[in-house]
């Protein structure tokens, strides 16, 4: 498979190259800084340039069969179009390639549990909805683009983030809220989007995923 991966520098996007070439496919990534992917020599394609680039972000979806983005600023608190505009690219340079296959990677928290789930309910209200606030708002704003498309496309909202192993071994929630939505490591994260870009029981739905 040819697969175009956006966020490729950070751990979740490192993790699904890694996993992508171990499967036999081919991949093409976007990275500001090329050499940051040098550990992966020329097995890859590398494309320098910025998500909010259009031309950059068509360079890498051109060809590809599916598209991988992982964007994401960290912990930061700022406000930021990453997410919206950087997805927003992502989907006119698919409609121009006529690539289909998209998935996305979201946070569980996005979504505030029901109060009968109390403890997730209280740090998502109360803590990450505050601290997090715009950076929040631009992700709310990136998975309402993506479900407004017309692409086969799959949110992958995922747990607080750890660089654990690939365990192949996690739950999930399609278009529900998932209990217990604690953790999940970033490599197991890539496994997910990688064992669903064909599953076409995942198109247009949202999947939540920890352990």
């Amino acid at each position: 498979m040819r697969l175009a991966v956006f966020g490729a520098t950070g751990g979740t996007g490192r993790a699904a190259i890694a996993q992508a070439l171990e499967a036999g496919d081919k991949v093409t990534a976007l990275a500001r800084d090329p050499g940051a992917l040098a550990e992966f020599g020329d097995r890859i394609t590398v494309v320098g340039g910025d998500v909010l680039d259009p031309d950059a972000v068509g360079r890498v979806v051109a060809g590809s069969e599916a598209v991988v983005s992982a964007l994401g600023i960290g912990m930061h608190r700022h406000a930021t179009t990453v997410y919206s505009q950087g997805t927003g690219n992502i989907l006119d340079a698919m409609r121009a390639e006529g690539t289909r296959r998209l998935l996305v990677v979201s946070t569980s928290s996005l979504e505030i549990p029901p109060p009968k789930h109390v403890a997730e309910w209280f740090l998502a209200r109360f803590l990450l909805h505050r601290i997090l606030a715009k950076p929040y708002a631009d992700m709310a704003e990136m998975e309402r683009r993506v479900r407004a498309s017309d692409v086969d496309w799959t949110l992958v909202r995922a747990a607080r983030l750890t660089n654990g192993p690939v365990t192949g071994r996690y739950r999930t929630a399609r278009n529900g809220k998932l209990r217990g939505c604690w953790s999940i490591s970033r490599a197991d994260v890539a496994h997910h989007l990688l064992a669903h870009v064909g599953d076409a029981s995942t198109f247009r739905s949202t999947v939540e995923i920890a352990y």
